[in-house]
């Protein structure tokens, strides 16, 4: 396995602990605070790692998600004129497989027949599930499917999942609405924090353990990029 804050290409990913294979991770935060920008990255960890990533975007054209991680790819590189951007995005391109859902068509059911169909006649086994976008509010139930998937498919599983500001519940491990109720169903929680110029990522779960002893992430908040 790939070391896991540095890739081949010299490019320092997000300091965040991967996951083992079947365990499930989320990233929480408020609309519009940057939750797709850090999950591409973690995907694009991967695929610099030359590990298949499959990328699951719910109400979001796999065209624009495309955009993200060639944006992504071009904020990285800006400073390593020895970096030819377009060869490197064109080697990991056959890495990434996206998958588009409508938010009421998604199931945890549809996306396994899709993952079990890219592995029989694609051969294409991902290292890593992303699923971004899904609103689920508490709904235990579908994590818990979820989770039963990454399990089955032996692959980890990033999710996103959103918090608000006029809902201040927070269970007594300090974890917050609407995972407060669900936490135990996730291996690794991050929350990402936007107070004015500062964007923070903050680990209140991670490798199982609560409040882990770690310094917060700190990411410009133009890129979203960690310093370095």
């Amino acid at each position: 396995m790939a070391d896991e804050n540095s890739s081949s290409t010299g490019y320092q990913k997000m300091p965040v602990s991967r996951l083992a294979p079947g365990e499930m991770g989320v990233l929480l935060a408020r609309a519009g605070a940057g939750k797709t920008a850090v999950l591409t990255q973690l995907g694009l960890g991967y695929l610099l790692d030359r590990e298949p990533v499959l990328h699951v975007c719910v109400d979001v054209t796999p065209d624009k998600v495309k955009v993200w991680y060639s944006e992504l790819l071009r904020d990285i590189f800006a400073k390593s004129p020895q970096c030819n951007v377009s060869e490197l995005q064109h080697s990991v391109e056959p890495l990434r497989f996206i998958m588009s859902f409508l938010n009421q068509t998604f199931s945890p059911e549809k996306l396994e027949t899709g993952i079990d169909n890219l592995r029989s006649q694609a051969k294409f086994d991902p290292a890593v599930i992303i699923l971004d976008g899904l609103d689920f509010g508490r709904e235990r139930g579908l994590f818990e499917k979820i989770a039963d998937l990454a399990r089955r498919q032996s692959t980890p599983v990033w999710v996103s999942a959103r918090s608000h500001r006029h809902i201040p519940d927070v269970n007594e491990r300090g974890i917050p609405y609407p995972i407060d109720a669900m936490d135990d169903l996730f291996s690794s929680i991050f929350v990402l924090e936007n107070d004015d110029a500062v964007i923070r990522l903050k680990a209140l779960k991670e490798k199982g353990s609560y409040g882990p002893d770690r310094a917060d992430i700190v990411l410009d908040p133009i890129t979203f990029l960690p310093p370095g």
